[in-house]
């Protein structure tokens, strides 16, 4: 079994070594000084503004979600926090005296700057409840309540799967990557990677290559090509996939982004293939939290005398999946986390025919704060946990609406969710 490696990233490109993990995704974020603002509530992007002034206060994704289940919504935050309302606030889960401090200055802050940027390179900002949210990423236990895009999501996309590796790549490593991406694009899989030097971009070319389809995710403001000579590529990956962030338009990036980072890629992906990995690499952090999001690992092979092989061999001595082509990564993913390599579609094994007659027999639950939607969720819902897929299928609901509905039924406290995309009722 592949153990966690929750390393230090090589190779940042100031060569700083990243200082954080995920455990230091903290109240350390760098707030630029802000203005007093003055734009519209609703900026004409149709993007209400406390939502932008939200995300600059970068909160990690589960103190975010507390947040939020306390405020219901980022304008009733911040209309508290411009209240004053300083001891409700830190009663609330998730918000400590540091963060007191950035909520305020997200609060009055000039985001004309932000918006200029929005609009000059194409970028939106999607809620989780937004139909456009990247459906995967609804079953980790730490989803982002909200990702800025630049490009789009399309149907194929979920069925994804990443290439990481190290920023010092060789010749070797780089080849690997792109052959592997261009291979899995022209078989309908999505790319997704990081977009940092070495294998990522090589796995970001391979699949434009393919003709095919990639995700880029980025540890800086999608305005930011970070590194800098990849402006091209992100251009391209726009129009072929999508690039996300976390991060608000404008905000640098800094070492302590990329950690966090890695669990939206992995988030994103069936499997993570891991092509030259130092004993260091960041790319292992992506495998923790592949580990942790119940997604396969795979590792490429390499020279036993370079350093950026040591990672990799490790991994396929824990018992990642050693591969050497798209073939052994196709039959190591089944028809459960890869539907769409089919020529039709197979329902799971839970969501035949048979089982939904019986959750119809089943006395229907009804809650009177629920709309009718939640309550049509809400009942196939059990006290033993069921998978976001098997709830789609019960209710005959498109997934993107269903994952809508749980996050409502969670902020209800009708619904919990769990590891891997499972969902239990609470009663």
């Amino acid at each position: 079994m592949v153990e966690s490696n929750r390393f230090t990233a090589d190779g940042v490109e100031t060569e700083e070594t990243l200082q954080h993990t995920l455990a230091g995704f903290t109240d350390n974020a760098a707030v630029a000084t802000p203005a007093q603002p003055d734009i519209p509530h609703t900026h004409s992007l149709g993007l209400d503004e406390d939502w932008l002034r939200l995300a600059f206060v970068a909160l990690p994704a589960t103190r975010c979600h507390m947040v939020l289940a306390r405020w219901q919504n980022p304008t009733a935050l911040m209309e508290a926090v411009r209240r004053g309302q300083e001891a409700e606030l830190l009663a609330t889960p998730g918000i400590t005296p540091p963060t007191i401090d950035r909520l305020r200055e997200a609060a009055t802050r000039d985001l004309k700057q932000a918006y200029a940027a929005m609009e000059t390179h194409n970028i939106r900002l999607l809620r989780e409840t937004d139909e456009e949210y990247p459906v995967a990423l609804h079953g980790i236990s730490d989803p982002p309540p909200y990702l800025f895009i630049r490009g789009n999501v399309a149907a194929q996309d979920e069925v994804a799967v990443a290439i990481v590796g190290t920023r010092h790549a060789t010749e070797y490593g780089r080849g690997v990557a792109a052959k592997l991406a261009e291979d899995l694009a022209q078989r309908g899989i999505t790319v997704v990677s990081g977009m940092a030097r070495g294998i990522d971009t090589a796995a970001h070319r391979g699949a434009l290559q393919g003709r095919g389809r990639t995700f880029a995710v980025c540890g800086c403001g999608l305005d930011i090509i970070y590194p800098s000579d990849n402006k091209q590529l992100m251009e391209e990956i726009e129009r072929q996939g999508a690039a996300f962030s976390e991060f608000a338009p404008t905000v640098h990036p800094e070492p302590w982004h990329f950690p966090a980072r890695n669990r939206i890629i992995s988030g994103l992906s069936a499997g993570v293939i891991v092509v030259e990995a130092g004993e260091r690499s960041g790319a292992l952090i992506t495998t923790d939290f592949a580990l942790e999001q119940s997604r396969e690992i795979f590792a490429v092979p390499g020279n036993i005398y370079k350093p950026q092989s040591r990672g990799t061999h490790s991994l396929i001595k824990q018992g990642a999946t050693l591969i050497d082509s798209v073939d052994d990564v196709i039959g190591a993913l089944n028809n459960r986390t890869l539907p769409f390599l089919n020529a039709q579609t197979q329902e799971f094994p839970s969501s035949t025919a048979a089982n939904k007659e019986a959750a119809r027999a089943q006395p229907t639950p009804v809650r009177a704060d629920l709309t009718p939607i939640e309550n049509r969720v809400y009942a196939v819902l059990e006290v033993e946990p069921r998978h976001v897929d098997e709830l789609a299928a019960l209710t005959e609901l498109g997934a993107a609406e269903v994952n809508a509905t749980l996050v409502m039924l969670e902020l209800k406290g009708a619904a919990r969710r769990l590891p891997g995309g499972m969902f239990a009722r609470i009663t």
